[in-house]
């Protein structure tokens, strides 16, 4: 591998751990918004906690698989 295919995938993996790290805080945010405007209890609360994990694995492999998955 080149030096500029190297600089390449490390932006590119960069990029993918901003945009893991941006979708994980807004996916967090969500559900934390829903927790607090629903009468759930506080016991099931962390397990709705958890599922905001989901949007952001998902989004995150189809960035790898279908976005960047061309270019390298």
């Amino acid at each position: 591998m080149t030096v500029r295919d190297n600089l390449k995938l490390l932006a590119f993996l960069v990029g993918a751990v901003l945009f893991f790290a941006i979708t994980l805080l807004g996916s967090f945010f969500g559900i934390i918004v829903f927790i607090n405007s629903s009468d759930i209890p506080h016991a099931q609360s962390l397990n709705f906690f958890m599922v905001g994990l989901v949007p952001p694995s998902v989004a995150t492999f189809v960035l790898f698989t279908k976005g960047l998955g061309r270019f390298m």
